[in-house]
């Protein structure tokens, strides 16, 4: 829809695994829509958690080779976020997250 009406778009994906999303999509527009590499934010806090983190060389994302869309997290984060046993959730943040007060208590 950007290209249509020519609008610059550079897509917000965050971290903690959307940036695996975004790359994908960006391919998807070069190869469907624009013909153009496209500008992309790049997080890559926590992707020690990941077990596909995106790769950047040379300012772009490196198309990833495997099949599938690059997505998934290592056991160790999956053992480490699990709420509410995982070890983040006794941490001082986590228990912050927890203890905060619901919508209703707003």
């Amino acid at each position: 829809m950007a290209k249509k009406f020519g609008v610059p778009c550079v897509p917000h994906n965050g971290a903690f695994g959307l940036t695996e999303l975004t790359s994908h999509l960006s391919n998807i527009d070069y190869i469907c829509v624009s013909g153009q590499k496209s500008m992309l934010e790049h997080a890559d806090s926590y992707s020690e958690n990941l077990k596909f983190p995106s790769k950047v060389q040379n300012a772009h994302y490196v198309t990833p080779l495997e099949p599938g869309y690059s997505i998934g997290y290592t056991e160790s984060a999956l053992e480490k976020y699990s709420y509410p046993q995982g070890e983040f959730w006794a941490s001082e943040l986590g228990q912050k997250i927890m203890n905060a007060p619901s919508e209703g208590e707003l």
